[in-house]
This record gives structure tokens, C-alpha cells and sequence, in this order.
């Protein structure tokens, strides 16, 4: 028999395999309890997290009203979901303009990538074959 369960190591049991499929009342209060618990820290935790971030978030701007006093430089207006939506239908002429060219179809973006390459090729033909 020794040697037969040398042989043939025993399966390792399944957890829950031996426990019963149903839960006591109490059991599912208990665990539903812990869970609010669980719940419960977990919001103190995010509001700590939340306080201790304005909190730096505070002592941050102080510390740039020290130096703009300092060095007498004017605040910026920190920019509103308006201005920002505003900012992008905008065109000031800075930048490229990426609208135009998506604007395009594929024909004609390969057509102006050809007619650029030639362009660039006879510009470097002409500056090195001069005729005499």
C-alpha cells in the first residue's frame, strides 16, 4: 500500500469542494456587513486622498502668488471649457493646418506626395547638372 501511494500522489482538494452550497443567514449578513465596511474605507480613504491633494494644490498656488509678487508678473486666467472649445474651431494662422489636409482624399494625397518628390528630384537635378 506504501508503495502504491508513492506511486500515485493524492489530488490536492479543490477549495469549497467539502463546504456547503448554501450560506447560513448569518454568514451572508456578516459578509454583507463587511462589505459596507470594506465600502465605508474605502470613501474615507478617497476623501483623505482628495483633501490631501488641495491641500498641495493650495500650498502650490501660494507658492506661485510668492514668486508672481515677487517678481511682479500677472496671474493666468486658467483657461474654461469654453475657451478651449472656442480655441479649437478657431484658426489664428499659427501652425499647421492638419484640417485641409485630411480633408483630402487618398488620390489626391498621393498625387501631391508624387508631384512634391518630382519636384524635390528635378531641384537636385538641376543643381548638379549644369550645362556648358
Amino acid at each position: 500500500m506504501m508503495m502504491l501511494k508513492m506511486m500515485m500522489p493524492s489530488m490536492p482538494k479543490m477549495p469549497g469542494g467539502d463546504e456547503k452550497k448554501e450560506e447560513s443567514a448569518e454568514s451572508k449578513e456578516e459578509a454583507a456587513e463587511q462589505e459596507k465596511l470594506r465600502q465605508a474605507a474605502i470613501k474615507e480613504k478617497e476623501k483623505e486622498r482628495r483633501d490631501f491633494y488641495m491641500k498641495q494644490r493650495e500650498t502650490a498656488k501660494g507658492e506661485r502668488s510668492k514668486i508672481r509678487e515677487k517678481y511682479k508678473l500677472d496671474a493666468t486666467p486658467e483657461p474654461s471649457d469654453e475657451d478651449e472649445e472656442s480655441s479649437d474651431d478657431e484658426d489664428d494662422g499659427f501652425g499647421s493646418s492638419k484640417k485641409k489636409e485630411v480633408d483630402l482624399d487618398p488620390a489626391a494625397k498621393a498625387k501631391a506626395l508624387a508631384e512634391k518628390q518630382m519636384n524635390e528630384a528635378m531641384a537636385m537635378a538641376q543643381g548638379k547638372c549644369v550645362l556648358q
